[in-house]
């Protein structure tokens, strides 16, 4: 059986210690780093993030609850009212058909977890990303 002194496991780890940092710092990466990227590049991650934004502040999701006949329209308008108060819902005219929409969320999330509880009480209804008339 081998048995190695105290002075020999010390200096060993010592040496083990010294050895892996010196291997670290000679892979590690250099600092400096240079990107060469064309111009237009930047134009177009410019233009890009224009239209992101004016895409983001002139859209929503809201949730449609009815399409379709004025009085069916009329009931549910005044049912989701009832039912779902802190929501605001809206009845428009889309030729031929009257439509009930609920809310206005620029969240898909929030509107996708409201569906869910509003999708009890109306079973048909489904989140919709709409765009806001000027």
């Amino acid at each position: 059986m081998f048995f190695c002194s105290m002075e020999n496991n010390t200096s060993g780890f010592f040496i083990l210690v010294l050895f892996l940092t010196t291997i670290t710092t000679g892979f590690s990466q250099f600092e400096n780093l240079t990107i060469k990227q064309e111009a237009e590049v930047d134009l177009l991650l410019q233009k890009k993030i224009a239209l992101d934004k004016e895409r983001f502040e002139t859209s929503y999701f809201t949730l449609q609850l009815y399409y379709g006949n004025p009085t069916t329209a009329n009931e549910i308008l005044e049912q989701s009212q009832l039912k779902f108060p802190h929501i605001p819902v809206e009845l428009s005219f889309e030729t031929p058909n009257y439509k009930v929409q609920a809310g206005k969320f620029k969240d898909k999330l929030i509107g996708l977890k409201t569906l869910d509880t509003v999708k009890r009480t109306f079973p048909s209804a489904f989140l919709l990303n709409r765009k806001q008339s000027e």
